[in-house]
């Protein structure tokens, strides 16, 4: 008997002295972003916060995979609509609503050249001979420039002129114009209708150049060739960027050409979309003839402004060329018949 009781308090002390077990703490899990919005064909990496670490993998799904997709967290857009991205692990979840949706552009400016006259408060009338490619045209102060019908008419001749700067006898003449001061922009959509010039010598063009060289001269501060036409390949159009790294000084600019018929004397529509934070914050250029996307580049990954010096101001420029290193020989027959780049109007977006 006694020896019972003395098992029996050992047993109780024993008891007594052992500390409550602590509670398991609850997991749980949660997501650097709960709501996103993104535009088709962009990829976003979702990051989930398990507490406490847990080995167990996070699972991750997509309710409409054809809206956007999602592995190990990486999301990818597809087309418009709304889906339900969810991250498990341990029997928890959370999730992250996306949105998938194209950006409505808001026009912002656009010159239709209805009147009789230029719009100086638009436009610079560029002034004096060729134009750095060796072309052979002399741009005079507005002669060779006309509005007629709601276009514009860029006009080239075959006559003489000779610089009043320099004394040197030009024999032709033509016309350049830009926005530089006046209309310049940083990403958007801009776009022209445009009818070319045929013939062998003309080099019609719709380009940008970077309102100041805050990186320094050509090509280090950049220049975007939304659309350049040479008469000797009567269905080409060019797109083309230079920069400081790749350029045409040394034979490495980035560009791309499409063939198209009807290019030379019928209107067309040449269109750049300048994209910000394109693909997992890189910048793009997408390049369009009539609303067919003819040319894509995006900013390269790790560019710094030596290769995409694209996020300043640029101003556009509209010019019909002669001859020169692309232009190439000129026909002179050519000028038996009107010589124009004419253009029917252009507009700038950004944006909503």
């Amino acid at each position: 008997m006694t020896r019972n009781f003395f098992l029996i308090l050992i047993t109780a002390i024993f008891w007594g002295c052992t500390p409550e077990q602590e509670p398991r703490m609850q997991t749980t899990i949660t997501l650097n972003d709960t709501v996103l919005t993104m535009k088709p064909e962009r990829t976003y990496t979702l990051k989930a916060i398990v507490t406490p670490p847990s080995d167990s993998v996070v699972v991750w799904t997509s309710s409409d995979e054809s809206v956007a997709t999602v592995f190990m967290g990486i999301v990818t857009s597809k087309k418009e609509g709304v889906t339900i991205i969810t991250a498990s692990v341990d029997g928890i979840s959370v999730v992250c609503k996306v949105t998938v949706r194209i950006p409505q552009y808001q026009l912002i400016w656009e010159d239709n050249f209805d009147g009789n006259v230029l719009s100086t408060e638009y436009w610079t009338n560029e002034k004096g001979g060729g134009g750095g490619n060796g072309e052979q045209q002399y741009y005079t102060d507005g002669t060779n420039i006309s509005l007629e019908d709601g276009q514009l008419i860029l006009k080239a001749k075959k006559e003489d002129y000779t610089s009043s700067i320099t004394g040197i006898i030009y024999n032709y003449t033509s016309a350049r114009i830009n926005t530089k001061n006046k209309i310049k922009f940083t990403y958007g959509k801009i776009e022209a209708r445009i009818s070319l010039p045929s013939g062998n010598g003309t080099w019609p063009a719709f380009w940008l150049m970077p309102n100041d060289d805050v990186y320094g001269g050509w090509p280090r501060s950049g220049e975007i060739d939304i659309m350049e036409h040479v008469g000797s390949d009567p269905k080409m159009i060019s797109h083309a960027y230079h920069t400081k790294n790749n350029n045409t000084n040394t034979g490495t600019n980035w560009s791309m050409r499409t063939s198209k018929d009807g290019v030379e004397g019928n209107f067309h529509t040449y269109t750049l979309e300048w994209e910000n934070d394109y693909l997992n914050g890189r910048d793009a250029f997408v390049f369009y003839v009539d609303s067919v996307q003819t040319g894509f580049k995006v900013e390269p990954e790790n560019a710094t402004w030596e290769d995409w010096p694209f996020d300043k101001n640029f101003y556009i420029i509209l010019n019909l060329a002669l001859g020169g290193s692309w232009g190439g020989t000129i026909d002179d027959d050519i000028f038996d018949d009107s010589v124009e780049m004419r253009i029917d109007w252009i507009k700038f977006y950004q944006r909503e």
